[in-house]
């Protein structure tokens, strides 16, 4: 069978991509600096939230608008999979969850870039209807900083 070389657009930046192609990876080794990369799995969305408290520096003298500046930084994951018996990343989270520990989490971009950081799993939910599958359901909390974009 022949091959077919196909060209590709010279401005990526006006592409759009795919939901399906960020993923959600946790540290399953036993160190940060040698992390073993372990794929949640199942994922259906991975949304992650990056935000800053809202410092008010409105003053007498500003016209009658308000004047904002940014204050404290945070991010959040929140994440919905479809429960697979057996995952490996699904099994560690609900453990990390269950022990109270926080886990190394790994963003990664459709283009394999990804940025890493510590969190708190502050909810961890299995959803059971009789008519789909079973969902876990959960939200990372940041604990710090996200590191910075890693290119591949």
């Amino acid at each position: 069978m022949a091959t077919t070389t196909f060209p590709k657009k010279t401005n990526a930046s006006t592409t759009a991509t795919a939901g399906k192609d960020y993923l959600i990876y946790l540290n399953t080794g036993s160190a940060e600096a040698t992390p073993t990369w372990t794929l949640l799995g199942g994922q259906r969305s991975g949304d992650l939230s990056r935000t800053a408290e809202e410092i008010d520096a409105s003053t007498k003298t500003s016209g009658g608008w308000k004047s904002v500046i940014p204050g404290l930084k945070s991010w959040s994951i929140d994440l919905e999979s479809v429960y697979l018996a057996g995952d490996t990343g699904a099994k560690f989270l609900e453990a990390a969850f269950l022990a109270g520990e926080e886990v190394h989490v790994k963003f990664e971009y459709p283009d394999k870039s990804y940025v890493t950081g510590w969190g708190s799993i502050t909810e961890c939910s299995l959803g059971t209807p009789h008519d789909d599958v079973a969902t876990l359901t959960g939200t990372i909390a940041g604990d710090g900083p996200l590191g910075e974009l890693t290119t591949v």
